[in-house]
């Protein structure tokens, strides 16, 4: 039996396949490449993926099909680093301005939209899907292109607000972006099977970290010591603040009317 794991093409989670990539490639594991809102799409799809880091707005839909395996996730501690709001102006005055979405996101588009609404007061901002960059006042970007962004700059944009960041400096919380799941049909054996590879890829991955921060330096064109720094930002098994941080984050989109029910439509 092949098991299809979904790969999220960020290095924010190389540690979970470190291993796998390079250096135990398994003839019984496939990857379904996909930006977090396609994985959400793709495990709402029956036996199209067997485990994921779901995005946690795309997983809180997902649960009658899906469960947490063990206690993965894709979490920050305080910056985020590549879940970026770039503004031309600053977020308090973007009140009836629009405002671009990457079509990557699912659960960052929530987290803005929190943000600006109950930190900001910003409550009638016209959101926009993938539009031109000249088109708007402010844009966000997530995973690498906002940290090509972060670390380059973006013309015309003079503010930039890290998500991450401004939900901590809210909450002094650490934000969860994504939940490892797994399709609750899976026996146990195969669910422990991903959970000990996933696992056994994170520690490898440590012990590696400036040789792959060498790689990733080539490709994205950001110095190695950035790109290490940008991995120490992350949270991969979940702690009792990022729990904590996961009921708070649902509790909020629940007080927001019509934003957890319809937020794939509306956000």
């Amino acid at each position: 039996m092949t098991l299809k794991l979904a790969r999220m093409p960020y290095i924010n989670v190389d540690p979970f396949y470190y291993k796998l990539e390079y250096i135990d490639k398994k003839s019984d594991i496939e990857f379904i490449s996909g930006y977090p809102r396609e994985i959400g799409r793709l495990a709402g799809t029956k036996d199209t993926v067997d485990a994921a880091p779901i995005s946690v707005m795309d997983f809180l839909n997902l649960q009658q099909s899906y469960e947490p395996l063990g206690r993965l996730c894709v979490a920050v501690k305080e910056k985020a680093g590549s879940v970026n709001l770039f503004t031309k102006v600053p977020a308090e005055k973007l009140k009836n301005r629009k405002i671009g979405i990457t079509s990557q996101t699912s659960t960052s588009r929530i987290l803005m939209r929190l943000i600006l609404e109950k930190r900001y007061g910003v409550e009638s901002a016209v959101y926009l899907d993938q539009p031109k960059e000249d088109e708007v006042d402010a844009y966000l970007f997530i995973g690498n292109s906002a940290l090509i962004h972060a670390n380059n700059g973006l013309k015309g944009f003079e503010y930039m607000y890290d998500l991450g960041e401004e939900w901590y400096k809210w909450t002094g919380l650490p934000f969860v972006f994504a939940l490892w799941a797994v399709r609750k049909v899976l026996s146990q054996k195969d669910k422990d099977y991903i959970s000990t590879i996933l696992s056994q890829s994170l520690f490898t991955f440590w012990e590696n970290e400036k040789k792959m921060a060498q790689k990733r330096s080539e490709e994205l064109l950001i110095s190695p010591a950035s790109i290490q720094d940008y991995w120490h930002l992350f949270i991969y098994n979940q702690t009792t603040a990022v729990d904590k941080s996961l009921e708070l984050f649902v509790k909020y989109i629940q007080d927001i009317r019509g934003l957890f029910a319809d937020g794939q439509k509306k956000v």
